[in-house]
């Protein structure tokens, strides 16, 4: 495959160039991006992820960015110290 200097600069910044093969629309990457997230879309994430695997994922998440922290506790009221009531709406 040939490319134009503009692609190949592109390339070489780590960019992707889109490409029509046959009239099937790709992006050229290069290997060492590809290899970084080939393993991301391996995993099938898209519709074997169920809403229990994402409260899984947010607890987790929440638990590695200190929430457990009780200093993070005034968060639990924090409609009620910006605005005074807790039902208050948006």
């Amino acid at each position: 495959m040939k490319l134009t200097k503009e692609q190949a600069e592109a390339i070489s910044r780590g960019e992707e160039i889109p490409v029509d093969i046959e009239g099937t629309e790709c992006i050229l990457i290069r290997k060492d991006i590809y290899t970084k997230i080939s393993g991301d879309i391996s995993k099938g994430r898209s519709d074997e992820v169920t809403e229990e695997d994402l409260r899984k994922l947010l607890t987790r998440s929440c638990e590695s960015s200190d929430w457990n922290d009780p200093a993070m506790d005034i968060y639990n009221d924090y409609d009620t110290v910006i605005t005074g009531s807790k039902n208050h709406a948006r």
